[in-house]
């Protein structure tokens, strides 16, 4: 990743956010032109006009072409791989929030895969949002321990927290607004509201300490 372009210090939490939405777009907009042009015989030059990959001006395109060499010219050692992606995943199992964070998506999925089953089109919407971002929360954690811990990363990796922290909120007030329905009785929604504010506060509690790291801001 580079480093801003206007000074040598890493990038900010805003910076990442603009950086990752931006990403995201992107990433939007390549998957609907190859669901459109897949069948076409074109369909590889297609998207590289449409996403602007063919002119050799388009900013920020050169950097990256660079960058990615790099990553490929890097990995040639396949047991040096497979040592660093070990010890990533052993990091990763060992950091709370992930760990509290996994466990419950994996409760919260067993326990209301039954209801979400039984639901009649359309589902409920607040079912299905406890249901999904239930287990986001854990996925948003790992995609930011990926991202690593050294400085011109750090606040990509703050950045992918708070999008874990914003599945825990959309996740208990799914599980709060069922209960005041009675959507799903009582006796298993009461455990879920307990366990995901539980996993919420630890959530927070990781991203204040990777903010703590935080020397440039």
């Amino acid at each position: 990743m580079k480093e801003n372009e206007f000074d040598d210090r890493p990038w900010t939490e805003e910076e990442w956010e603009k950086f990752i939405e931006c990403s995201e777009i992107r990433a939007a907009k390549y998957g609907e032109l190859l669901e459109t042009f897949m069948d076409d015989p074109n369909c590889d030059e297609i998207i590289a006009r449409e996403m602007g990959w063919d002119e050799p001006d388009d900013e920020g395109t050169a950097a990256d072409v660079e960058w990615m060499n790099s990553i490929a010219e890097a990995a040639v050692h396949d047991e040096e791989i497979e040592e660093f992606i070990r010890r990533r995943e052993e990091g990763l199992r060992a950091l709370p929030a992930y760990a509290r964070s996994f466990e419950f998506g994996l409760k919260c999925h067993n326990l209301l895969r039954p209801y979400v089953q039984a639901e009649a089109d359309p589902p409920d919407d607040d079912l299905i949002a406890a249901f999904s971002e239930s287990r986001l929360i854990a996925v948003k954690i790992a995609g930011g321990h990926a991202m690593g811990y050294e400085d011109h990363t750090l606040c990509g990796n703050i950045v992918c927290c708070k999008r874990s922290l914003a599945a825990a909120d959309k996740c208990l007030a799914a599980l709060e607004s069922l209960k005041a329905r009675g959507k799903v009785p009582s006796e298993v929604l009461d455990p879920l509201i307990a366990a995901c504010r539980e996993v919420r506060s630890v959530v927070e509690q990781h991203i204040a300490e990777l903010r703590s790291r935080v020397w440039w801001v």
